[in-house]
C-alpha cells in the first residue's frame, strides 16, 4: 500500500504518531490487539491518581533512548491512560 513505509502496519503507526491518534478505543475495545484490551482491563480497575502517575511514568520514560517497538507501546499506553482519564469514573 505504502512503499516508503514498508507495510499497512507501520503507515498505522506513522499516521496515530503524527496525528495524535489510535485505532483502539477503551469503550467497547474496538480497534485494540490483545496486548491493549490486557492493558485497558488492567487499568480500568485503578483509581485515577493511580492512571495519572502512570501516565507521568510513562511520560517520563518516552524521553530515554529505546527501541521503536518499545517506544511504539509507550505512546499506546499513555492514548489508552488519556481516554480511561477522559472518561468519568463512577462510584458504587
Amino acid at each position: 500500500m505504502c512503499e516508503e513505509l514498508g507495510n499497512d502496519e507501520l503507515m498505522t503507526a506513522y499516521v496515530e504518531e503524527y496525528g495524535g491518534t489510535s485505532q483502539c478505543s477503551v469503550d467497547g475495545e474496538t480497534g485494540c490487539n490483545d496486548k491493549e484490551k490486557a492493558y485497558i482491563a488492567k487499568m480500568k480497575v485503578k483509581s485515577v491518581e493511580e492512571l495519572k502517575a502512570q501516565q507521568l511514568r510513562l511520560l517520563n520514560m518516552g524521553t530515554d533512548k529505546m527501541k521503536p517497538e518499545l517506544k511504539s507501546w509507550i505512546n499506546k499506553r499513555s492514548k489508552i491512560l488519556k481516554q480511561l482519564l477522559s472518561t468519568p469514573k463512577t462510584e458504587l
